[in-house]
């Protein structure tokens, strides 16, 4: 099974609307407002993590912002991925996001 690496397509740009406090993704002629979950994935896809690795990092990130450690509260690992690996899909589908198969550089 060959990795892929999603990656943020070079049209789009991250930002935090700090008088809306919002997140956003620029793009040429449109801006698109993200939710904190939407914003959290997409800040993630830099060309150098899996999909699973970004997985694994979301889900870190939710169980230290929880009070509760336990993970009963959260979606199994394998359903998280199947969202993020679906949301991811349909960035590519708006050509937001670039699937690569390569790194872009090694950490």
């Amino acid at each position: 099974m060959t990795a892929s690496f999603p990656k943020l397509s070079t049209k789009g740009r991250l930002k935090y609307d700090q008088i809306r406090e919002k997140h956003l993704l620029l793009l040429p002629e449109k801006v698109v407002v993200l939710n904190e979950t939407a914003a959290s994935i997409l800040a993630l896809c830099d060309g150098n993590e899996t999909i699973h690795t970004i997985t694994g990092k979301l889900r870190d990130s939710l169980m230290e912002g929880s009070e509760n450690t336990e993970t009963e509260a959260l979606p199994s690992f394998e359903k998280m991925k199947r969202e993020i690996t679906q949301f991811l899909h349909d960035m590519v589908d708006y050509g937001w996001v670039v699937i690569q198969y390569d790194r872009v550089k090694d950490k």
